[in-house]
C-alpha cells in the first residue's frame, strides 16, 4: 500500500507571472508533495466471525489549507467501501473535506483541511480479504477420565498480499498477540490455557449421529466456572484428544470437531464406539388407532435390549426421536430418568449391569394425528 500527501496549487510567484494577476493570499501558498512515513502501528482483528478488521496508525505533515492525500493498495486484497480516514484524536481541528475514487485504480484520494501547518496522526481501517484464521484444541486427558488440560491455539495463514512487519494480532476474545506476518505466511500461537478441567465420559445411544445403533463414546465439558472454564465462547474448532497413561506418556485415543460453544453451554467430544455395549431394537406394537378418514393415531411400544460387557455398571443415555406430536405414556419402563429435549427428541438414562446382564428399556407411546 502507498500514501502520499499532494497538493495541486501552483507557486505563488510563477502562477501570477503566467496568468498576470496580482499575488494571492498566503494561504494559497504551494504544498510540495511529501511521502507518507511507514505505519506506526497495525491491530488485526479477528472481533467478527467472516470478517477481519486492519487498523494502522500514520502521523502525516499537513500544510495549511487543503491537502490532498493518496491512498492505494494495488496487489492487496482490501474492500473499497469499507475504508475509514480519521483523525486519531477527539478534538482534531483537522476535517475530511471529501473522498475521490480514480475510475478502475485500487485508490482513492482525501481533501483534508487544516487550519495551520501541522504533524497530524490519522487512523485509517478496512476490511482485508484472504487472512484466514483457525481455531483448534488439545485436550490431554487424565489417566482417570475425571479431569483434563485443555489448550486453545489459533492459526492464521495471510493470503491477503500484504505483509505486517510488526503488528497486534487480536482474537475474538480479546487476546492480543504480536508478530510479524508475511504474505503467504501462515502461523500457530496457544491463546488459552486450562488446567484441571472437569470432565464427563458418557455412553450414548444415539442414532441421530450414529445410524448404524451403535453406542458412542463421548467426553463432555460445560464451558462453565464451575468446572474451570467459563471465561470465554469456545470457537468452533477441531480437538485432538490424548490420554494420560500414568507413566509419563500419552496416547492419541481420537480427534471430534467442536461445536461453538458459549458459556453455560456443553461441548460434546466424540472418540469412538463403545465395542463392550450392545443395543437390539424390536418393535413390538405399531396399531392404527382412532382412524378420522386420511388422519389416525397410532399406538407404538419399541423395546430396547441393552447388554453391558464391562466389568462394572455403567449409565447408557439413549436419545430417540418421534416424529410429530406424540406423548408417552405411563408404562412406559426400564429407565432411571427421562428428559423431553424438545417436541420430537426424548432422552433415557438406563443403570446397565456388569458382564452382558441384559436390561430392557420399553418406549410406550402414541402419536397423534398422523396423515
Amino acid at each position: 500500500m502507498k500514501l502520499r500527501l499532494f497538493a495541486a496549487a501552483l507557486p505563488t510567484a510563477l502562477a501570477c507571472a503566467i496568468i498576470g494577476l496580482s499575488s494571492p493570499t498566503p494561504a494559497e501558498a504551494r504544498i510540495k508533495l511529501a511521502t507518507l512515513p511507514d505505519r506506526e502501528a497495525v491491530a488485526v482483528r479477528f472481533d467478527h466471525p467472516n470478517q477481519v478488521l486492519v487498523e494502522e496508525e500514520r502521523t502525516i505533515a499537513l500544510q495549511a489549507g487543503v491537502n490532498n492525500i493518496d491512498f492505494s493498495w494495488a496487489g492487496t486484497n482490501i474492500d473499497k467501501g469499507s475504508i475509514v480516514f480519521r483523525p486519531a484524536a477527539a478534538d482534531s481541528k483537522v476535517e475530511i473535506l471529501s473522498t475521490s475514487y480514480p475510475p478502475g485504480e485500487n485508490a482513492l484520494t482525501w481533501a483534508v483541511s487544516s487550519p495551520d501547518a501541522r504533524s497530524e496522526k490519522f487512523r485509517i481501517s478496512y476490511l482485508m480479504g484472504n487472512i484466514q484464521r483457525e481455531t483448534s484444541y488439545q485436550a490431554m486427558v487424565s489417566k482417570d477420565e475425571t479431569t483434563c488440560s485443555f489448550k486453545h491455539y489459533f492459526k492464521i495463514r495471510n493470503w491477503s498480499g500484504e505483509s505486517f512487519a510488526e503488528a497486534d494480532f487480536i482474537t475474538r476474545d480479546g487476546k492480543k498477540f504480536e508478530k510479524a506476518l508475511s504474505q503467504g505466511e501462515a502461523k500457530r500461537v496457544l491463546v488459552n490455557k486450562w488446567d484441571n478441567v472437569k470432565i464427563k465420559k458418557e455412553y450414548v445411544y444415539d442414532l441421530t449421529r450414529q445410524y448404524e445403533g451403535k453406542v458412542l463414546t463421548d467426553y463432555v465439558l460445560v464451558n462453565s466456572k464451575d468446572i474451570g472454564l467459563g471465561q470465554i465462547p469456545l470457537e468452533f474448532g477441531k480437538v485432538r484428544i490424548y490420554q494420560d497413561d500414568g507413566k509419563g506418556t500419552a496416547a492419541f485415543t481420537g480427534e471430534d470437531w467442536g461445536r461453538f460453544t458459549p458459556i453455560g453451554d456443553e461441548m460434546r467430544l466424540n472418540i469412538g464406539t463403545a465395542q463392550d455395549i450392545k443395543v437390539e431394537f424390536k418393535k413390538m406394537v405399531n396399531d392404527v388407532t382412532n382412524r378420522r378418514g386420511n388422519v389416525y393415531d397410532t399406538d407404538e411400544l419399541d423395546q430396547y435390549e441393552i447388554k453391558n460387557f464391562k466389568d462394572s455398571e455403567v449409565i447408557l443415555t439413549l436419545v430417540l426421536r418421534v416424529d410429530g406430536e406424540w406423548e408417552m405414556m405411563k408404562d412406559a419402563s426400564g429407565f432411571e430418568s427421562f428428559e423431553r429435549m424438545d417436541n420430537e427428541t426424548v432422552k433415557f438414562r438406563v443403570k446397565c449391569p456388569p458382564k452382558g446382564a441384559p436390561v430392557l428399556l420399553k418406549f410406550h407411546y402414541q402419536r397423534k394425528d398422523v396423515w
